[in-house]
């Protein structure tokens, strides 16, 4: 008898020691404001960003520990689908839903939705694009971004695919390109750090490219499911619901008024 309860201690005591390992929250160095960055300004090199800032508040909220790696994309990829607990990778951020995600992540409710719109150059069409479908949009020169998922658009726009939002913005500037589909918001941020110029723009909402994004948690987490329920409870409490509204407010997150919407059928 005592043999057994002294094993049973052994294997509760296992589990608090991992329960208080901290967690890897891992983000990919390509900057992705205002979602992910590295501030440039104030405390060069820190990172932040309205997703990071949003899950360092959800897991200190829920008593978890955690640091953030900075890694290439690919080899996030490799960490978070590692079956081993200690791959390095357990938390990672900004993840759409696709089968193929959920087979080792589990993901919280949606933290935040974007959607493309059709950038232009105002000073070019003052009067609107005057598109009234999709095929009237194809008959426009269209530019976008090299590993965006065009997939909402991209069998009816023929989409010249470009290295980051800076070549995007510099091709509508001068002309190359009559629109740019993008993410306004993301757009929007890139000008307001000053990464860009962008030329007085005007934007056609593409009603029907929503996309939500969620935090992910790496089944290989101990205790991944009962994490991810905390996550959950905090998110709908009202503190948590007034943080993402500040931070929504700080990072600029809202989405964009445009001068008009153009349905996209799913």
């Amino acid at each position: 008898m005592f043999t057994m309860r002294y094993i049973g201690l052994s294997i509760s005591l296992m589990t608090n020691a991992a329960f208080a390992d901290a967690l890897h929250i891992c983000v990919d160095k390509t900057p992705s404001p205002p979602f992910v960055y590295s501030e440039k300004i104030n405390g060069a090199g820190q990172l932040r960003g309205y997703s990071l800032d949003l899950v360092k508040q959800l897991l200190t909220s829920v008593g978890r520990t955690y640091d953030i790696k900075s890694l290439a994309s690919p080899e996030i990829e490799k960490k978070i689908q590692n079956a081993d607990p200690k791959s390095g990778c357990d938390v990672v951020l900004d993840v759409a839903k696709t089968p193929a995600k959920e087979a080792f992540l589990l993901l919280t409710p949606p933290v935040y939705s974007l959607n493309y719109d059709l950038m232009y150059n105002w000073e070019r069409y003052m009067t609107g694009l005057g598109v009234k479908s999709l095929a009237d949009v194809a008959k426009l020169k269209a530019c976008g971004v090299s590993g965006y998922d065009y997939s909402a658009v991209g069998k009816d726009l023929k989409i010249k695919l470009l290295d980051n939002v800076k070549d995007a913005v510099f091709e509508l500037k001068h002309k190359t390109c009559d629109v740019f589909v993008a993410e306004g918001v993301v757009m929007r941020y890139g000008q307001r750090m000053n990464n860009y110029q962008v030329p007085p723009v005007g934007c056609v909402r593409l009603d029907g490219t929503s996309k939500n994004y969620h935090i992910g948690i790496a089944k290989h987490v101990v205790g991944a499911s009962a994490l991810l329920g905390k996550i959950q409870q905090q998110l709908i409490a009202p503190t948590t619901k007034k943080t993402i509204a500040a931070l929504a407010e700080t990072y600029d997150v809202n989405t964009i008024a445009c001068q008009q919407t153009l349905r996209v059928s799913p």
